[in-house]
């Protein structure tokens, strides 16, 4: 580049035009969106008053004193020139070529423009992920309002393009499509008849959907996608909110329009069988997420690669995933592209975008380090490297803040590991909202990891670089180690575990990872394992569970198959939590709502029998939910466990002189083993069998991350939302100042964080 400092970088695409700031170390500032001057927008403009208006947009944003400026632009445009062939989105069906890193300079000489492809700028960002330097191919489709995709050799780090420079212009390749039981034939915005985009693109859904209800008119208006809009909403709304509601007619709508999209999928897959990993991103494929992901599967399980698709399914499947919010980010790629192409660049970048003749390369290389490489010998100095960094969400006086920390070389006994997905649970909210004084500036305790470096002497010869770990967070009988209370938890993408913890064998390996961002349940769901066991020996006919978060769901997702014959009552703190278990695919036999309960209406719900009562609630609940269950099981066999936290000292009257917290805490990280409980008198004579449990055992996780793995699908509705580290922020701050559970319009189960690597 020719100057230094923050790189300009804008996002062009048919429906948004996004730009801000970038650089290595302290990632995308000051981002602004705003509509594209696309044809979508304006279907009345000529093709020359679209382009110049797009022109001046791009001009307009890049302020003056910007030296260079990076665009992600969604075209089918020339890797080697920057000339941009067409964008049906952008300009319809016109296809005169547009000199825009001419036309641009000639507007401002005074920057130095970058121009690449979309799908290219999002690739570039993909790749740079650290888990991904293993790989030999990897393949990136967009679905958005268009389609496309590219695949880099990472062994090369090179981009194979065509002689007009392209590649992976797959929405315009010929598709079939079918609804209700009959072909659909739809033209593509470039013109055409019977694209891949005419059905899968975002536009293409949207008028499958038109198709759908014509055909099935009765059907459409007694479905929750009809009724959503006949109300008024939103289409991508309304069919997110109708599949997330299990409504069978969104399911066949996105079914037939994934249909495409799965045959490419197989396609390059069968041609390439060297690419060891298929993601997906873009507005459509990205915003309906596990749905997206889960319709591709259906078809592919339907109809995989010949052979083998009998023999190895999973090979197949594995390889294919749906990109978290921010995971493939257009913005980062312009800005490595742009990093990779100025005359301080390796010579491996991209070429610069130039109007002169140059031959035709046969490959496009790209800045991604080939993971294969040998750096040649060099007689002369070399600098020293810059401090490595990476990113953290840190707790400070002014707030929550995605800021660079030094990334530290683990000492003697330590491990540095790698988060891949990380959750966020009631207890960081508390921490967040100022109801706990937990000192440590990184919260987080839930997920799982890769080992990046091992320091010397440790002993496991299982902890070894790239081996994936679930961390135990809780030690059995040192309360200085407390990951993500009074040490840095994981919410970071590089985390350091002290020797204490790793010599405790609180660094557990995993012989088989949850499936995507499934780790994010892995220490929940230990919780409730080590509850069940301690549960069930009582032999309760019921299984009374206070609370609808998380662990509450877990209990009830799994009372079937860790407690034998069990009745479920499940209470709920809100209306919204009652509706949404409601519409869940598992479900407790009775549903209730703690303010319309009183001890006599909880009696008439459990039956009669042995009572087992998981309280996993807010600390601030706990003491009011177990007097309500007391009340409730007076004179019946009972046995509560305080999974919820507890005030130092917390009494209460119907068990009196009573220490409950010590109860509680009486059991910690699966110690004593079995776990102690107490048998305590009721202030009204009766008996009742309490105990509690602060953390869980290494055997309790492993279990939970084994069970994951043999039973995916009871549990991934459980993860309700999926973004990265930088779109953690504003969520996690608006929680922190509210205390309602709705994000992005959708009630908030289980937030999963995907890391990327440091940048």
């Amino acid at each position: 580049m020719s100057a230094r400092g923050p790189i300009a970088v804008l996002d062009v695409g048919g429906t948004h035009v996004r730009r801000a700031f970038w650089s290595p170390g302290e990632g995308l500032t000051g981002l602004v969106d705003e509509p594209s001057p696309s044809r979508l927008r304006h279907p009345e403009a000529s093709v020359e008053e679209l382009k110049d208006r797009l022109l001046t947009t791009i001009c307009d944003a890049v302020p003056g004193g910007s030296a260079v400026a990076g665009i992600s632009f969604g075209a089918a445009l020339d890797q080697r020139t920057g000339v941009v062939y067409g964008s049906a989105p952008l300009f319809g069906d016109e296809t005169t070529p547009l000199d825009l890193p001419g036309a641009l300079r000639a507007r401002r000489p005074d920057v130095e423009w970058h121009v690449v492809n979309d799908v290219t700028a999002a690739l570039l960002h993909y790749v740079s992920a650290p888990e991904r330097r293993g790989h030999r191919k990897v393949l990136l489709l967009t679905v958005s309002s268009g389609i496309a995709c590219r695949t880099v050799d990472l062994r090369t780090g090179t981009i194979a393009t065509d002689a007009c420079g392209l590649q992976g212009e797959v929405g315009h390749l010929p598709a079939v499509a079918e609804l209700a039981g009959t072909p659909v034939e739809l033209a593509c915005d470039c013109g055409r008849m019977g694209h891949v985009s005419s059905y899968a693109s975002g536009p293409g859904l949207r008028r499958m959907a038109d198709v759908l209800r014509e055909r099935s008119a009765t059907r459409w208006q007694g479905s929750a996608l009809g009724r959503a809009m006949a109300d008024g909403t939103r289409f991508e709304t309304a069919l997110t909110a109708a599949l997330d509601a299990g409504d069978p007619l969104a399911a066949e709508l996105l079914d037939a329009a994934t249909a495409p999209v799965a045959h490419v999928l197989r396609t390059a897959l069968c041609l390439d069988p060297e690419l060891d990993e298929l993601a997906l991103t873009g507005g459509v494929a990205t915003g309906l997420g596990h749905h997206y992901a889960a319709s591709l599967h259906r078809h592919l399980r339907h109809e995989g690669l010949y052979l083998t698709g009998d023999r190895a399914p999973d090979w197949l499947l594995d390889r294919v995933r749906v990109c978290a919010p921010g995971e493939a980010n257009g913005l980062i790629g312009a800005g490595i592209a742009a990093l990779g192409q100025g005359a301080d660049a390796p010579t491996a970048a991209i070429p610069a975008p130039s109007t002169a003749a140059i031959p035709v390369p046969a490959t496009t290389a790209i800045p991604v380090p080939p993971t294969t490489a040998t750096p040649a010998p060099s007689t002369t100095a070399t600098p020293a490297p810059a401090p490595r960094r990476h990113h953290a969400i840190l707790r400070t006086p002014t707030g929550l803040h995605l800021s660079p920390r030094p990334t530290p070389d683990p000492a003697p006994g330590e491990l540095l590991l790698a988060p891949s997905v990380a959750g966020v649970c009631g207890t960081d909210l508390q921490m967040l909202r100022g109801l706990r004084d937990d000192a440590a500036p990184v919260i987080g305790h839930e997920g799982v990891a890769r080992i990046v470096a091992v320091g010397a002497g440790v002993e496991d010869p299982r902890l070894t670089p790239g081996s994936h770990v679930v961390v135990n967070p809780t030690h059995p009988t040192d309360p200085a180690f407390l990951l993500g209370h009074n040490v840095d938890g994981l919410l970071q993408e590089r985390v350091l575990i002290p020797a204490m913890a790793v010599r405790a064998g609180l660094v557990l390996p995993l012989p088989e990872v949850p499936p995507g961002v499934l780790g994010a349940l892995v220490e929940p769901l230990a919780v409730v394992r080590y509850a069940a066991l301690a549960l069930r020996e009582h032999r309760p006919r019921t299984l009374l569970v206070f609370g609808d978060g998380t662990v509450g769901h877990l209990a009830v997702r799994t009372a079937a198959h860790w407690y034998g014959p069990v009745r479920t009552v499940h209470v709920h703190h809100t209306r919204g939590g009652l509706d949404w278990s409601a519409k869940a695919p598992v479900a407790a036999d009775v549903r209730l709502r703690y303010e319309d309960l009183t001890a006599d209406r909880l009696r008439q719900a459990l039956g009669d029998g042995p009572v087992a009562v998981l309280v996993a609630t807010p600390a601030p609940a706990t003491l009011s939910c177990l007097e309500l269950a007391l009340d409730a099981t007076d004179g019946l066999d009972t046995a509560v466990d305080l999974v919820g936290g507890l005030p130092r000292g917390a009494t209460t009257s119907r068990l009196p002189g009573v220490d409950l917290a010590a109860v509680r805490a009486a059991n910690r990280a699966g110690l004593p083993q079995p776990p102690q409980v107490a048998r305590l008198g009721t202030a009204s004579g009766q008996k009742v069998t309490v105990l509690g449990h602060r953390g869980v055992a290494g055997g309790h996780l492993l279990y939970a991350a084994a069970e994951l793995c043999r039973a995916p699908e009871r549990y991934r509705d459980l993860v309700t939302h999926v973004v990265d580290l930088p779109s953690a922020v504003p969520i996690l701050a608006r929680l922190a100042d509210t205390h309602d559970r709705i994000v992005s319009g959708r009630r908030l189960i289980k937030l999963a964080v995907r890391m990327g690597g440091p940048s």
